[in-house]
């Protein structure tokens, strides 16, 4: 193995290791009954691949139908996408109750929070792309969802990533880790987080920086 490629899968398995521990962290604030946390160590792969058209990488485990699709091109190019990670934080009674929910809003998808941690980093790091999302049906339907992840640098798309899944109702919080090359350009990075739960869609946005 040569030693360049030895060391790309030791920082992706770095990231995915610290995404791990980061939802760890959050656990202890969740209102909801014992969650569970998954590795998806199918989903790790390389810079480009599939590049502008997407390409699907492996496969998920658990309730997670595809893989991580797409890649990252222009000043993200020869990054890597780490282990795709999730847990369930609340289940349908728990996020109901907190949100104020009737079966008479319908079908409902929200955002709560997304994040990109840490938020300032160099080249070469492991930066980990996390949203939190409630999703709620009236009748306590599994829904095919679908998160995107988009990172822009001065407006210039550079990482597009996709992952489907069907999610039972409750509020879900999910990690995509993306380690930068070490010729990553230096400036403010704009990190668009949409999930779609059929023709209901919902999104959120937050920085990364790179020194």
């Amino acid at each position: 193995m040569r030693p360049q490629r030895q060391d790309k899968r030791k920082r992706v398995t770095a990231g995915s290791l610290a995404a791990i521990l980061l939802l760890m962290g959050a656990m202890s604030s969740c209102e909801s009954s014992p969650q569970v946390i998954t590795e998806h160590k199918e989903t790790a792969i390389g810079a480009g691949v599939g590049g502008a058209s997407g390409a699907v990488i492996g496969g998920l485990a658990g309730g997670t139908e595809g893989a991580i699709i797409g890649g990252l091109v222009g000043a993200l190019a020869g990054g890597a996408i780490g282990n795709y990670i999730e847990r369930q934080d609340k289940d349908r009674s728990t996020a109901a109750s907190a949100t104020g929910y009737q079966a008479s809003q319908g079908n409902v998808v929200r955002v709560d929070n997304v994040e990109a941690s840490p938020s300032t980093v160099r080249s070469g790091d492991t930066v980990n792309l996390t949203s939190t999302y409630t999703i709620l049906t009236p009748n306590n339907q599994t829904m095919a969802v679908q998160e995107t992840r988009e990172v822009r640098h001065d407006g210039a798309l550079v990482a597009n990533t996709t992952v489907n899944t069907r999610r039972a109702n409750g509020t879900f919080t999910s990690t995509v880790p993306i380690t930068l090359p070490s010729t990553a350009q230096s400036g403010t990075y704009d990190v668009t987080t949409t999930v779609a739960m059929g023709d209901r869609i919902s999104r959120s946005m937050t920085t990364f920086t790179v020194q």
